[in-house]
Protein backbone atom coordinates (compact mmCIF):
# COMPACT_ATOMS: atom_id res chain seq x y z
CA UNK A 1 0.00 0.00 0.00
CA UNK A 2 1.52 3.31 -1.11
CA UNK A 3 1.13 5.65 1.87
CA UNK A 4 1.78 9.36 2.43
CA UNK A 5 2.18 10.87 5.89
CA UNK A 6 1.50 14.60 5.64
CA UNK A 7 3.61 16.89 7.79
CA UNK A 8 2.89 20.59 8.25
CA UNK A 9 3.97 23.55 10.38
CA UNK A 10 3.20 23.08 14.07
CA UNK A 11 2.79 19.31 13.70
CA UNK A 12 2.88 17.23 16.86
CA UNK A 13 5.99 15.07 16.48
CA UNK A 14 4.75 12.50 19.00
CA UNK A 15 1.70 11.91 16.81
CA UNK A 16 3.95 11.56 13.76
CA UNK A 17 6.26 9.14 15.61
CA UNK A 18 3.35 6.96 16.72
CA UNK A 19 2.13 6.71 13.14
CA UNK A 20 5.64 5.99 11.81
CA UNK A 21 6.11 3.21 14.38
CA UNK A 22 3.00 1.48 13.07
CA UNK A 23 4.87 0.52 9.92
CA UNK A 24 7.40 -2.32 10.21
CA UNK A 25 10.85 -1.54 8.77
CA UNK A 26 10.23 -3.71 5.69
CA UNK A 27 7.11 -1.69 4.76
CA UNK A 28 8.56 1.78 5.30
CA UNK A 29 9.83 1.96 1.72
CA UNK A 30 6.15 2.33 0.71
CA UNK A 31 5.63 5.23 3.15
CA UNK A 32 6.55 8.74 2.03
CA UNK A 33 6.80 11.80 4.28
CA UNK A 34 5.11 14.58 2.32
CA UNK A 35 4.69 18.30 2.89
CA UNK A 36 3.47 21.29 0.97
CA UNK A 37 6.73 23.18 1.63
CA UNK A 38 10.40 22.25 1.68
CA UNK A 39 10.84 22.89 5.40
CA UNK A 40 8.44 22.28 8.27
CA UNK A 41 8.70 23.59 11.84
CA UNK A 42 7.04 21.47 14.53
CA UNK A 43 5.12 22.76 17.59
CA UNK A 44 8.38 23.33 19.47
CA UNK A 45 10.45 24.93 16.72
CA UNK A 46 12.29 21.85 15.38
CA UNK A 47 12.94 22.16 11.64
CA UNK A 48 12.11 19.12 9.54
CA UNK A 49 12.84 18.45 5.86
CA UNK A 50 10.21 16.24 4.23
CA UNK A 51 11.12 13.49 1.80
CA UNK A 52 8.71 14.90 -0.80
CA UNK A 53 7.31 18.42 -0.94
CA UNK A 54 4.99 20.37 -3.19
CA UNK A 55 4.00 17.28 -5.20
CA UNK A 56 0.42 16.14 -5.62
CA UNK A 57 -0.97 13.55 -3.23
CA UNK A 58 -2.69 11.86 -6.17
CA UNK A 59 -1.82 8.19 -6.56
CA UNK A 60 -1.43 7.27 -2.89
CA UNK A 61 -3.57 4.47 -1.50
CA UNK A 62 -3.56 6.03 1.95
CA UNK A 63 -2.92 9.61 3.17
CA UNK A 64 -2.40 10.13 6.89
CA UNK A 65 -2.55 13.50 8.66
CA UNK A 66 -1.05 13.55 12.20
CA UNK A 67 -2.22 15.75 15.07
CA UNK A 68 -0.84 19.25 15.51
CA UNK A 69 -1.83 22.77 16.53
CA UNK A 70 -1.01 23.96 13.01
CA UNK A 71 -4.21 22.29 11.79
CA UNK A 72 -6.25 25.02 13.49
CA UNK A 73 -5.00 27.64 11.03
CA UNK A 74 -4.45 25.40 8.03
CA UNK A 75 -8.13 24.50 7.89
CA UNK A 76 -8.62 28.02 6.46
CA UNK A 77 -5.56 28.10 4.19
CA UNK A 78 -7.02 27.67 0.70
CA UNK A 79 -3.64 27.13 -0.96
CA UNK A 80 -2.66 24.37 1.48
CA UNK A 81 -6.15 22.85 1.28
CA UNK A 82 -6.01 22.74 -2.52
CA UNK A 83 -2.87 20.60 -2.12
CA UNK A 84 -4.69 18.34 0.37
CA UNK A 85 -7.58 18.05 -2.09
CA UNK A 86 -5.18 16.39 -4.53
CA UNK A 87 -5.77 13.30 -2.33
CA UNK A 88 -9.48 13.26 -3.25
CA UNK A 89 -9.22 9.92 -5.07
CA UNK A 90 -7.24 8.27 -2.27
CA UNK A 91 -8.94 5.12 -1.02
CA UNK A 92 -8.14 5.71 2.65
CA UNK A 93 -7.71 9.00 4.48
CA UNK A 94 -6.70 8.86 8.14
CA UNK A 95 -6.52 11.83 10.51
CA UNK A 96 -5.34 11.97 14.09
CA UNK A 97 -7.08 14.39 16.43
CA UNK A 98 -6.68 17.97 15.12
CA UNK A 99 -5.54 16.58 11.78
CA UNK A 100 -9.26 15.93 11.17
CA UNK A 101 -9.70 19.70 10.83
CA UNK A 102 -7.44 19.65 7.76
CA UNK A 103 -9.64 17.05 6.06
CA UNK A 104 -12.70 19.00 7.23
CA UNK A 105 -11.38 22.25 5.75
CA UNK A 106 -10.73 20.44 2.47
CA UNK A 107 -14.38 19.35 2.39
CA UNK A 108 -13.75 15.63 2.85
CA UNK A 109 -15.89 15.42 6.01
CA UNK A 110 -18.95 17.22 4.67
CA UNK A 111 -22.07 15.26 5.64
CA UNK A 112 -20.02 12.83 7.73
CA UNK A 113 -19.16 12.22 11.39
CA UNK A 114 -15.67 12.69 12.80
CA UNK A 115 -13.97 12.82 16.17
CA UNK A 116 -11.53 15.22 17.75
CA UNK A 117 -10.59 15.90 21.37
CA UNK A 118 -13.51 17.50 23.19
CA UNK A 119 -11.97 20.96 23.52
CA UNK A 120 -12.10 21.35 19.73
CA UNK A 121 -15.50 19.87 18.96
CA UNK A 122 -16.96 23.29 18.10
CA UNK A 123 -14.21 23.79 15.51
CA UNK A 124 -15.08 20.42 13.96
CA UNK A 125 -18.84 21.17 14.08
CA UNK A 126 -18.22 23.99 11.58
CA UNK A 127 -17.74 21.24 8.96
CA UNK A 128 -19.42 18.02 10.05
CA UNK A 129 -21.11 16.15 12.86
CA UNK A 130 -19.01 15.58 15.99
CA UNK A 131 -18.77 12.00 17.26
CA UNK A 132 -18.14 11.17 20.92
CA UNK A 133 -16.34 7.98 19.81
CA UNK A 134 -12.55 7.82 19.98
CA UNK A 135 -12.42 6.22 16.52
CA UNK A 136 -14.84 7.24 13.79
CA UNK A 137 -14.95 5.73 10.30
CA UNK A 138 -16.98 7.09 7.39
CA UNK A 139 -16.44 5.40 4.06
CA UNK A 140 -12.81 6.11 3.14
CA UNK A 141 -12.11 8.48 6.07
CA UNK A 142 -10.98 7.38 9.52
CA UNK A 143 -10.55 9.90 12.35
CA UNK A 144 -8.89 8.98 15.62
CA UNK A 145 -8.84 11.38 18.54
CA UNK A 146 -6.85 9.35 21.04
CA UNK A 147 -3.88 7.04 20.57
CA UNK A 148 -4.80 3.76 22.25
CA UNK A 149 -4.43 0.01 21.90
CA UNK A 150 -7.80 -0.03 20.14
CA UNK A 151 -6.67 2.67 17.69
CA UNK A 152 -3.43 0.82 17.00
CA UNK A 153 -5.32 -2.43 16.35
CA UNK A 154 -7.80 -0.69 14.03
CA UNK A 155 -4.97 0.90 12.06
CA UNK A 156 -3.07 -2.38 11.79
CA UNK A 157 -6.25 -4.03 10.50
CA UNK A 158 -7.09 -1.47 7.81
CA UNK A 159 -3.45 -0.95 6.77
CA UNK A 160 -2.85 -4.69 6.60
CA UNK A 161 0.00 -4.58 9.10
CA UNK A 162 0.58 -7.54 11.39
Amino acid sequence: MKTAIVIYDKINLLSFAQIWQMFPADLRSNVKICAFKSEIVDEHGLKISPEIYGESLYGYDCVIVPDGMGALGLRYDEIFLSWIKSASSTNLKIAFDLGALIYAGAGFLEGKKACVRAGYKNALKEYCEFSEEKICQNDEILTICEWSKEAKEKLAEILGIN
